[in-house]
């Protein structure tokens, strides 16, 4: 197998380029990044929520 420079043993986690070597398919690398991005997006919708709900609760 091909090893891209800089993906030795050396580099912890390696990174996407060395993943994408290793013939993950990027139909999964889209799924796990539209994913992410969701998850992020409830995240910051729940933190809003939760401070407008509590600086009402302080007036």
């Amino acid at each position: 197998m091909y090893k891209m420079p800089g993906a030795g043993v050396g580099v912890a986690g390696g990174g996407v380029g060395t993943l994408a070597a290793t013939g993950a398919d990027i139909g999964w690398w889209l799924a796990v990044g539209v994913l992410l991005v969701l998850l992020g997006t409830g995240a910051l919708i729940a933190v809003h929520r939760r401070n407008r709900r509590l600086s009402q609760a302080r007036d």
